[in-house]
């Protein structure tokens, strides 16, 4: 057995080291590939999946020298091989962010964002990217400070172990001492957060100092000096054998490799010049003294001189000469991508060295005004050229549909090389879809669901526009879109996973995860939301590992909020806030909307205990039913013909809020003639300002519109629901929007105090908004999976105006498919395809027959018997059903 020679140096270096190390076989890692760019594989774990087991770590985190300080750190590995690896398997992560370079080409940027105490790890495969000869592995890190969201108040670090196989020997390369390390000197360590509620930050970078070509094979780094192991005795890395025992090096306790796919990333070319511009130096004082910039009048003038020049530019080598300002001038270029992108901003472009670039994002425009400051947030890079050609892409993505650059009183031309972004995609495959010829805006609505789904999920759901945070109900409601448009269980799975790792001894979860924080926030609807989604990932996923592995949190959760009932079961005077969405709400005493969140998810739980064969579900649903009962007999009020929101002390509260009576009808709270009353109330069509309608009662926000509609259809009023659905929603798909679901309904303000706060800009994407292809599904298509898996699938006809509607539906076995032809006076037909694995329970109650009729089902006729067999079965396979 020959084993392979690697031979590590430091180029121009005055120290060769030559190691051979031969460890043997090693296992394939059991899981996922994507690939991702010049050949490189993306490897991550699915829940029934493993890590190679004979994997070890050697790799120590590293960092700069322990005298210099700086946030940004790059780090040089160079080696050679006699021959190129058969199998090159890089593990990596950092803390806080890696961008990675192999011979001198950017590979991808990570790691899944995380909580330090289970911090993520990348495996990549580089086998086509390793050569004969010399080699190279450049990284360079950003590391947030302080202890925010995702992130402690800890140590910065590298951590990269090379594992290669030659024939039958394994020698591994790992981050240590070897390694080279240098601070990035052009980057300034106050640059300022993109918002309150994250750590990333916005680029302010001096290209003057940047060390140019660092990542290339030929850069000498004979000057550098040697990277600084961070040893720990505590979790992990373990010390090594026969070591002295350390101080604790916080974070990194715990190694997790990837658990979803990896973001693609495109460079995105910026190609449509919508406005030029002028400003006079005082307006950009403005931002060198950090006040707020004024919005800028979008009028779409255009320069023609420079419109000529932009032409011949694009598509080309050549760069665009952007003419000399004025002396008291600063240019404005304003582009349009068509669609919100999140990226991250990429310039080559060249100038007078000193000359000073703006980069200002935008998500989206208000009222013909572009401004890079959405509330909480400040989209905006600067750099300054060198002189040189300069090549800069910005450390963390912004939302981008429109993207400015500011060019500072340039004495010379700037040569303008590329503009654009490095588009982050969640690889999503949209593989289902609602339509209906009778009504075109059902598929409008399902494209626009998933167009927000996509602007708000990166490597998990957040308001990628402000706060971009992943909270504990954004899985719920981003659900409703996800599993009937893409069928995707990976992210629902990270995010419930989170969230538990930060509960609390008591039970109680955080309103976001990971939640790293001093800022921990408890949001009790969003702990109950935890548990209902729990119970969805399972029936579509059917992923009963996982479930299993959440469910001691689940009961401690459930536990908890027991705790704080009263003898009627309802959650009373609880210690922790709740949402709502900040809406209107009576939250004194016992409130009905909570409690109806909290009922919803002690139902859930008990399906979830049944379907794993857990015989405590009865308690479960024994306090369920006293829940459902205490509500409709002691919150209705006779007056009204509505619930209450709340009642407190024994009295019931005088506000009236669509979030309660809409709960009451999709909980099933409402009796049959309670129901009737609160539909011709909800269905009336009064005056309102989308705070309050006319007879004072509070309006749903879009996110609560989800049980308003649900609970319409419940009681019988599918149309008129989704006729009230379009002339609220609808305004948000008009031409000049970007077709996404808005977080208000409003872009210019804020309705949560009651009061409309015009000037203060909100999000026009959010997933609490991205409801519909759930409520089309149940209520429109007539599905409903009802085992884990979808293994088992009920289908029911809808009595709608709709005579005809068409879904694809994803499934963890392959789509099904269903085709509803309806005449209401002659019958219809249904076509299904059912995938291996499906089981449709077609319920024949749903069709309104009487007993003796007659449907066919695959050309045999079946006599139908309510009392004996209102089930007809149909397996995997392609089914036609006349009625």
């Amino acid at each position: 057995m020959i084993g392979m020679k690697v031979i590590y140096k430091q180029i121009r270096g005055p120290i060769f080291t030559w190691l051979i190390l031969w460890i043997g076989f090693f296992n394939i890692v059991q899981a996922t590939e994507m690939t991702l760019t010049s050949g490189v594989k993306g490897i991550w774990i699915h829940p029934n999946e493993r890590e190679d087991t004979s994997f070890t770590w050697r790799a120590q985190w590293i960092w700069l020298d322990e005298g210099t300080s700086s946030d940004v750190m790059l780090a040089r590995r160079f080696f050679e091989l006699t021959e190129r690896p058969e199998k090159a398997l890089l593990r990596i992560s950092a803390s806080s962010k890696y961008q990675l370079y192999i011979n001198g080409e950017y590979i991808c940027s990570g790691p899944a964002r995380c909580a330090p105490h289970h911090q993520s790890y990348d495996i990549l495969n580089i086998s086509d990217l390793l050569r004969e000869g010399e080699n190279l592995i450049a990284v360079r890190v950003h590391h947030q400070h302080r202890k925010f969201s995702y992130h402690h108040q800890g140590r910065a670090g590298l951590l990269a172990q090379l594992d290669m196989i030659f024939k039958n020997d394994q020698i591994s390369l790992y981050s240590d001492a070897n390694w080279k390390a240098q601070l990035d000197p052009s980057w300034d360590s106050n640059a300022p957060s993109i918002n309150r509620f994250q750590q990333v930050v916005s680029d302010r970078v001096d290209m003057r100092k940047y060390l140019a070509g660092w990542s290339d094979l030929s850069y000498d780094d004979s000057d550098w000096n040697h990277a600084r192991p961070l040893i720990r005795n505590v979790g992990w890395p373990a010390p090594q054998p026969n070591a002295n025992p350390q101080t604790l090096t916080p974070p990194w306790t715990s190694l997790v490799p990837r658990d979803i796919p990896y973001l693609m990333e495109t460079k995105l070319q910026a190609a449509n010049l919508i406005q030029t511009m002028k400003f006079t130096i005082s307006v950009v004082q403005q931002l060198d003294e950090g006040l707020k910039m004024d919005p800028i009048k979008m009028d779409h003038y255009r320069d023609q001189i420079l419109i000529e020049n932009f032409s011949k530019y694009l598509g080309s080598s050549d760069a665009w000469v952007i003419p000399n300002s004025d002396k008291e001038g600063i240019m404005f270029l304003l582009f349009d991508f068509g669609v919100v992108v999140n990226g991250t901003p990429l310039l080559k472009i060249k100038g007078q060295p000193g000359t000073k670039i703006d980069i200002l994002c935008a998500p989206f425009e208000i009222d013909q005004h572009f401004t890079h400051q959405v509330v909480d947030s400040d989209f905006r890079d600067r750099i300054i050229l060198s002189g040189r050609l300069d090549q800069w892409e910005a450390t963390y993505f912004k939302p981008t549909r429109f993207m400015g650059i500011l060019i500072h009183q340039a004495a010379k031309p700037v040569h303008l090389y590329f503009a654009g972004v490095r588009k982050l995609e969640y690889p999503f495959e949209e593989t289902g879809m609602i339509k209906s010829n009778d009504v075109p805006w059902v598929k409008q609505y399902m494209e626009a669901s998933a167009k927000t789904i996509k602007v708000c999920t990166t490597d998990g759901y957040t308001d990628n526009y402000r706060e971009r945070r992943q909270y504990a109900q954004t899985g719920y409601y981003a659900a409703m879109g996800n599993y009937w448009l893409f069928g995707d269980c990976a992210l629902q799975r990270r995010y419930l996973i989170q969230v538990a790792q930060e509960q609390e001894a008591n039970g109680i979860m955080p309103a976001y995860a990971p939640a790293a924080s001093d800022d921990y926030m408890i949001i009790l609807d969003s702990n109950c939301l935890w548990i209902r989604s729990l119970y969805n990932y399972f029936l579509y996923s059917g992923d009963e590992i996982t479930v299993r592995e959440l469910l001691p949190a689940a009961k401690k959760l459930i536990e908890l909020l027991h705790s704080y009932t009263n003898q009627f079961g309802m959650i009373d005077d609880p210690p922790y806030a709740y949402w709502m969405d900040h809406a209107l709400n009576d939250r004194r005493g016992t409130n009905f909307t909570l409690n109806g969140h909290y009922l919803g998810a002690l139902e859930d739980f008990t399906q979830v205990l049944n379907w794993i064969g857990d015989k405590t579900s009865e308690t479960y649903q024994q306090r369920a039913d006293l829940l459902r009962w205490s509500l409709r007999e002691k919150l209705w009020d006779d007056e009204k013909e509505l619930f209450a929101d709340a009642l407190i002390d024994g009295n019931r509260s005088n506000m009236f809020s669509e979030h309660a009576n809409a709960m009451a009808l999709a909980m099933h709270v409402a009796s049959p003639r309670q129901a009737e009353k609160i539909a011709s109330q909800l269905l009336k069509e009064d005056e309102h300002n989308y705070i309050k309608r006319g007879s004072g009662v509070v309006m749903v926000t879009p996110a609560m519109s989800y049980f308003l509609h649900k609970g319409l259809c419940e009681a019988g009023y599918t149309d008129e629901s989704l006729r009230l659905f379009r002339l609220r929603f609808d305004k948000m798909l008009e031409s000049e929007t970007n077709d996404t679901l808005w977080e208000e309904w409003w872009l210019d303000g804020t309705g949560r105090t009651g009061i409309l706060q015009k000037g203060r800009s909100r999000c026009d994407a959010q997933t609490e908004s991205a409801f519909p292809p759930a409520l089309f599904a149940e209520y429109l298509l007539g599905i409903e999976p009802i085992a884990p898996g979808m293994k088992e699938i009920l289908i029911s006809r809808r009595m709608t105006e709709l005579r005809q509607i068409e879904g694809k539906v994803p499934t963890p076995f392959g789509k099904l498919t269903v085709n509803w032809d309806l005449n209401m006076k002659k019958g219809g037909e249904l076509e299904l395809y059912v995938p291996n694995g499906v089981l449709v329970k077609l319920n024949l109650i749903s069709f309104n027959f009487s007993d003796g009729f007659s449907i066919i089902v695959d050309g045999n006729q079946f006599k139908v018997n309510l009392e004996d067999a209102p089930i007809i079965q149909l397996s995997a396979g392609t089914h036609r059903v006349k009625f």
